[in-house]
């Protein structure tokens, strides 16, 4: 996952977006996000 589409899913999960629809909209797997939105925690 490059850096712009993990900004895109970062601001859209803040925006309240759930993470499936976010996944599928960007392409990568639920565990792909979740693994990179939680690596910034």
């Amino acid at each position: 996952m490059d850096a712009d589409k993990l900004a895109a899913a970062k601001a859209r999960k803040a925006k309240g977006e759930s993470v499936t629809a976010i996944a599928k909209a960007l392409g990568v797997s639920r565990a792909t996000l979740y693994r990179a939105l939680g690596a910034g925690k």
